[in-house]
């Protein structure tokens, strides 16, 4: 017992401390990168002609992604989505190639100005990276250990905000809540925030701006925003997965893809510059200057718009920082539009800031994560009470219109639904086959009632099965039928052809739903397309795997 548990508490720690460096050194040059190479850009031509400018710029990172997908032979892109589903499996290790290419696509997306973000990239490489330590350390422990871990180091060195890194693994990746999974998790968190900070230090423009907030009235204002809030959340990811089927309903090749979206954003970033890349200084200016009523709404479509085609046409990236800017002009217009109607109860841009974390948290499916983003960010516990209730209607607006996240949908296009549970998706994904005997006895249709009796009554079955001479399966013969039969009849005058069966490729959801009515010892596989038995199962093997899931599901998830 001790030996164990000392055994959990050195791997968590030193889990912990591994992704906790690793994850605070990518999240630096991640962004340090993109940055350089933005003011690098900049400040060389500086002179150059906007449209020319972006077209040349994201040009150059179209080349450099194509050859990076070709490099690594990926046939898509992978992000929090493919990390999320991850975590809801106990055998389902992150593809460390895929998450390599994946981040380096998506940081010459961003480095080239296209309109994505950073960290839903960093999530998904923490996450990988959490995969790779454990396959080289060799480490016996579950997958959502490590796949929390560097998610946590890399919002918390990210964000600077260590808090959110651990809630935000919890609440938006694993999505369940385990003692063991905790410490390496918060070590991880923890350990980000500390090398971030002593190696690099860190700078929030956020933090003391908001000196007070009237908490009543700002409480009443973040009532009513909050469904504005939701529905922009919900245009914003509707836009993007509408324009991710464009192409292909097009019949669009890579190139015509890129060629799209690169003369797309260059006419955007042309006439609004504030869409483009990472949209760091248009979040900052429309939280700390006063932005007319009808530029916000030009960002904010033009953002929807950037993103979606950026995303949709080739370009590779977050959503995260995006829907950050796209709050962040939502709710400079509710604010404009108050204060039009006369309603000026607040002091600074604690409107706009709700937005941010309000649009966000119902992007990402996270809105506790971003009433604690909003704490950690701006230090004020008024301001992050008064955006809980606009967050938290925001994310209930788009989570009955539209889905807990805009990752859940994506999975959902792949036929995952998280809604299901790790339960549930294990029992969709769970084959038969394992159970499947093919012990079976069979007899040709024209075998006689004596025969057949006299065999199963040796064999001590109640049930056989009847195949044709080419192998294709006809239905099941009952013992107790047999017993009233004429004995020279043919078997095939007894044989119950409507008998319940299921087909091969079922899986163990399938299988328990279509036996929840079954009566009888065993129920016939039978493959479809051939039309032959496979073998047969037994509803107490069937009741055996079930809780053989359900045990490894609760382990995973309470212990």
């Amino acid at each position: 017992m001790w030996h164990n548990t000392l055994n959990l508490l050195f791997i968590s720690i030193l889990v912990g401390i591994l992704l906790g460096v690793f994850g605070a050194t990518a999240a630096h040059y991640f962004r340090t990168g993109i940055y350089f190479i933005e003011q690098l850009v900049s400040t060389r031509f500086d002179n150059a002609n906007r449209f020319i400018l972006i077209f040349c710029s994201l040009s150059i990172a179209a080349v450099m992604i194509s050859l990076i997908k070709a490099k690594f032979s990926l046939i898509r892109w992978h992000g929090p989505a493919d990390t999320i589903f991850a975590a809801h499996r106990v055998d389902n290790e992150l593809d460390i190639k895929s998450g390599i290419a994946s981040t380096l696509a998506a940081f010459f997306s961003a480095a080239g100005g296209a309109s994505v973000g950073q960290y839903g990239p960093l999530v998904h490489f923490g996450a990988t990276l959490g995969s790779w330590i454990k396959t080289i350390l060799k480490l016996r422990i579950s997958t959502d250990i490590v796949l929390g871990g560097g998610v946590a180091a890399a919002i918390s060195a990210g964000f600077s905000a260590p808090l959110t890194g651990i809630i935000f693994a919890h609440e938006a990746i694993l999505r369940h809540f385990s003692f063991k999974a905790l410490a390496p998790i918060a070590i991880a968190s923890g350990t980000a925030i500390v090398i971030h900070n002593y190696l690099w230090s860190s700078s929030n423009f956020m933090m003391g701006l908001y000196p007070g907030t009237d908490i009543g009235p700002m409480i009443l204002i973040s009532i009513a925003a909050g469904p504005f809030f939701g529905f922009v959340a919900i245009l914003f990811m509707f836009t993007i997965l509408t324009f991710a089927k464009i192409p292909t309903q097009m019949g669009l090749n890579q190139f015509q893809s890129f060629l799209v979206a690169i003369t797309g954003l260059s006419i955007i970033g042309t006439f609004y510059p504030e869409v483009m890349g990472l949209g760091t200084s248009a979040i900052i200016s429309l939280t700390t200057g006063s932005t007319l009523l009808l530029m916000a709404v030009a960002i904010l479509f033009g953002k929807i718009i950037a993103t979606a085609l950026s995303l949709g046409f080739g370009f590779f990236g977050g959503v995260f920082s995006p829907a950050l800017l796209v709050g962040a002009a939502a709710g400079s217009i509710a604010t404009s539009v108050l204060s039009w109607m006369g309603i000026q109860s607040f002091q600074g841009p604690e409107l706009i800031i709700c937005g941010m974390a309000a649009v966000a948290g119902s992007v990402i499916g996270a809105p506790i994560s971003m009433i604690m983003i909003v704490l950690e960010l701006t230090g004020s516990y008024s301001l992050a009470l008064v955006s809980t209730i606009g967050i938290v209607t925001a994310s209930m607006i788009s989570g009955q219109l539209f889905d807990h996240s805009i990752f859940d949908r994506q999975l959902l296009s792949r036929g995952i639904d998280l809604s299901r549970g790790r339960m549930g998706i294990r029992l969709m994904e769970e084959s038969i086959t394992k159970i499947t005997s093919s012990d079976v006895l069979k007899f040709k249709p024209e075998v006689i009632v004596d025969v057949a009796k006299a065999e199963m009554v040796k064999m001590r079955l109640n049930e056989a099965y009847v195949n044709t001479h080419e192998g294709k399966y006809i239905g099941k013969l009952h013992l107790k039928t047999l017993i009233f039969a004429k004995p020279s009849d043919a078997i095939i005058k007894y044989t119950d052809t409507e008998a319940l069966n299921i087909k091969s490729d079922a899986s163990l959801q399938q299988a328990i739903e279509a036996a929840a009515n079954f009566i009888g010892e065993t129920i016939p596989i039978v493959d479809r397309k051939t039309e032959t038995l496979v073998g047969t199962i037994n509803e107490g093997d069937l009741l055996k795997m079930y809780l053989d899931l359900q045990g490894q599901t609760i382990d995973l998830e309470k212990r």
